[in-house]
């Protein structure tokens, strides 16, 4: 091991981890804020009263150069310090970035327990500013090579991890640059799960989906389109890896994500003669992914199910989280179970065989993590849609990372929607899933009809005084300039829009809790009725 950076929200373990590793490994073992601490002869405290954030920073800036400068070390960053391109990109070449992550509960008991509420926590609630922060820095974190969870672990559980991960690392440095992967983690404890994503690795599912050690007998769900481009390399990977696949395809369309096409799938298992052990692999999209989902999760009281993700909707939302259903002739997926995946594998390189449409369709959900959580992603995504539309591996990777590690910070948060935390992800979805179901599926592809449900969520926000035109203008000229829709169909009415709302499994008790627009990446939640909600649509 040469030198290893550690870093994380403060209270998540960083210094006692980064001794013991230090101590492990026999290397020194450097606190950038302890340096400052020295070099500036003062608490950090103090620094940051006297002469405010922005001072201390850049003396910070100079802390991470000076322990980079000191050659094979375990190195642990304040909790913001990635958060600044220049420190990232050091620490990056210094070595790999082991993220520490913790619940926000955990993270205030243990600040509070030091008898220390630092000093970027002291402006309103601890709780509220653990999770705007924790939200602000997700991007900065999700850059890691490793995140490790410490809610509930050992400083020994944690460092062994990080001792097994480091010991993996000279095999995985000698890949070819096609092969690298990206992963990211969803942090559900014993549940966890990791994402995978990479460009031009779909050969690869076979061998890593040994680690699940299944049953030899498992069962590919997609559809004849994706099959046509990626059946032969699945089956071969899955084959060569000494599994023995079945194919079970379903007409492609949301049309076809209902009870009919679950009970046949239900029976091709049967006739496949799955058992316990078996994993169900769901090579698609989102259609793909919940049907399969929901057979995997309720036959047999569940099987081992991973989800290959070939959309780009899916790839950055579906796929992950544990969301799984059909659709009702009185909804969209009123019928459905949380379960999750036991792995996700993502080839971005499976997008250049999509359906422009289909692209841009999934580009929404990627505007719609920019716009509640990330306004570094949305102006990533302003300065490169151009490279984005072309499918430029590096930068297709990075926002679909991004996007993962995203919802993977909700979904560790509000996993089955409980706290409420969640529901920040139905943002354009209200209108969009009214819209899907007024046009029978048909018209719309299901980022379609987000992108409509956004424009119609930000006017909304504005007209109530949530957020300023120029907020709901940006958005909406960002999604028009991405070639999606921006407006309900003239065709639909207000009271048909509120009728199709009003059967949506968001609502509760006659109102929904609808999620509004303050600003690009930060949002807040009004509860509302449906005909309150339908007169903003835009047509």
């Amino acid at each position: 091991m040469a030198t290893v950076v550690l870093t994380g929200f403060m209270g998540t373990g960083k210094t006692r981890v980064g001794q013991e590793l230090a101590r492990r490994f026999g290397r020194p073992f450097i606190d950038t804020d302890e340096l400052i601490e020295r070099t500036e002869g003062r608490p950090i405290s103090e620094i940051f009263a006297r002469q405010g954030e922005p001072y201390f920073r850049t003396v910070e800036r100079r802390a991470v150069a000076q322990a980079v400068a000191a050659g094979d070390a375990v190195i642990a960053t304040g909790g913001g310090a990635i958060s600044d391109p220049e420190n990232l990109a050091r620490l990056k070449a210094a070595g790999p970035i082991v993220c520490l992550v913790a619940s926000p509960e955990v993270i205030l008991a243990r600040t509070e327990a030091e008898g220390d509420i630092r000093p970027l926590l002291k402006a309103g609630s601890p709780r509220q500013r653990i999770r705007e922060l924790l939200a602000e820095r997700a991007p900065a974190y999700a850059s890691a090579d490793l995140t490790v969870d410490t809610s509930s672990r050992s400083v020994e559980e944690v460092v062994t991890e990080i001792g097994e991960f480091l010991r993996r690392q000279a095999p995985a440095a000698a890949a070819s640059p096609a092969q690298a992967i990206e992963t990211v983690t969803v942090d559900l404890r014993e549940r966890s799960y990791p994402i995978c994503i990479g460009a031009g690795t779909l050969d690869g599912l076979g061998t890593r989906l040994c680690d699940l050690h299944c049953a030899a007998r498992v069962a590919v769900v997609t559809n004849p389109i994706v099959a046509e481009q990626y059946e032969a390399r699945v089956i071969g990977s899955l084959r060569g890896a000494g599994f023995d696949p079945v194919i079970i395809q379903i007409p492609a369309g949301e049309e076809h994500k209902n009870l009919a096409w679950l009970t046949l799938l239900y029976d091709r298992f049967i006739d496949a003669r799955l058992e316990r052990r078996s994993a169900v692999i769901a090579l698609g999209g989102g259609v793909i992914g919940d049907l399969a989902g929901f057979a995997a999760a309720t036959f047999l009281r569940g099987l081992t199910f991973v989800q290959v993700p070939t959309t780009l909707v899916a790839q950055v939302d579906s796929s992950v989280g544990g969301k799984t259903g059909v659709n009702h002739a009185a909804g969209k997926n009123l019928i459905g179970a949380f379960y999750q995946p036991r792995l996700v594998w993502i080839d971005v390189q499976t997008l250049r065989t999509l359906p422009r449409r289909e692209l841009l369709a999934g580009l929404a959900e990627v505007i719609k993590y920019g716009a509640i959580l990330s306004p570094e992603l949305f102006g990533l995504l302003e300065k490169n849609l151009d490279q984005v539309l072309a499918l430029e591996d590096e930068i297709v990777v990075e926002i679909v990372r991004v996007c993962c590690a995203l919802k993977a910070m909700v979904v560790g948060e509000d996993e089955r929607e409980t706290s409420g935390y969640r529901e920040i992800l139905n943002f354009g979805h209200t209108f969009g899933h009214a819209v899907e179901m007024l046009t029978e599926y048909r018209q719309f592809l299901h980022g379609e009809a987000v992108a409509i449900g956004m424009v119609c969520a930000a006017r909304l926000s504005h007209e109530r005084g949530h957020c300023s035109p120029a907020v709901a203008d940006r958005l909406t000229r960002f999604i028009r300039h991405a070639g999606l829709p921006v407006a309900v169909p003239r065709e639909i009415t207000a009271r048909q829009l509120a009728l199709a709302i009003e059967t949506d499994k968001k609502a509760s008790g006659g109102t929904i809790k609808f999620v509004c627009l303050e600003d690009i990446g930060r949002t807040r939640f009004e509860s509302l009725t449906a005909e309150e909600i339908s007169h903003y649509a835009v047509h």
